[in-house]
């Protein structure tokens, strides 16, 4: 009840986030308006608690302020980690994309080699939007130069890429970036169809 401004947006912002993110592949555009409303509620109440004395409108100005083309914005500025001033403001949940959930074909099996490369175009598409699997295909890109684990060619967001696993997961073959190569989309199409080997590309020197 006596926390700061601040620290009270950095303690409810990874929960707001987080929860929101779990339940985006769902039909919750509704429920997150909702739950925005109740926020807001509460966090106006606390506001009003805090300044029992001083008239709503001031409660107001110093708590909310305008942003963009949006009122009533739970926003204030802190010291955050690294010592630096900035201003803060409360996640909204309606700003969560609704991302569906892709349906798997029937007979897709995860044991069948045949599968592999179906079963990592998926896991790909499910990834793209995780900050942390972002950085590991950068770790790999960088690893590589920036080319083809295949054919060498330079990979470009024209060319596109794929996440293509040494020893396949059905095999048993583990997560990790050392068994992960980026290949472009016609050379991965290429090793699964005809059965090529991929190697680990030597790390390119100062990296």
């Amino acid at each position: 009840k006596t926390v700061r401004q601040y620290d009270l947006i950095d303690l409810l912002n990874p929960i707001l986030r987080g929860w929101a993110n779990y339940h985006s592949p769902v039909v919750a555009k509704k429920a997150f308006n909702r739950t925005d409303h109740l926020i807001h509620r509460a966090i106006w109440r606390w506001a009003k608690r805090r300044h029992p004395n001083k008239k709503l409108g001031w409660v107001r100005k110093k708590y909310f302020h305008s942003v963009e083309l949006r009122n009533w914005v739970f926003a204030g500025p802190g010291m955050d980690r690294h010592g630096r001033w900035r201003q803060a403001t409360l996640y909204t949940l309606a700003d969560t994309p609704i991302r569906r959930h892709q349906k798997v074909k029937g007979s897709f099996n995860p044991f069948d080699p045949a599968d592999e490369r179906y079963g990592e175009t998926l896991r790909q598409q499910r990834m793209l939007n995780s900050e942390r699997h972002r950085r590991q295909w950068l770790s790999l890109y960088q690893s590589q130069a920036g080319r083809c684990a295949l054919c060498q060619g330079a990979i470009t967001q024209e060319t596109s890429w794929e996440n293509h696993h040494i020893v396949y997961r059905s095999m048993g073959g583990p997560d990790t970036l050392a068994n992960r190569v980026l290949l472009h989309p016609v050379c991965h199409i290429r090793v699964h169809q005809l059965g090529l080997k991929v190697v680990k590309p030597a790390p390119s020197r100062g990296l």
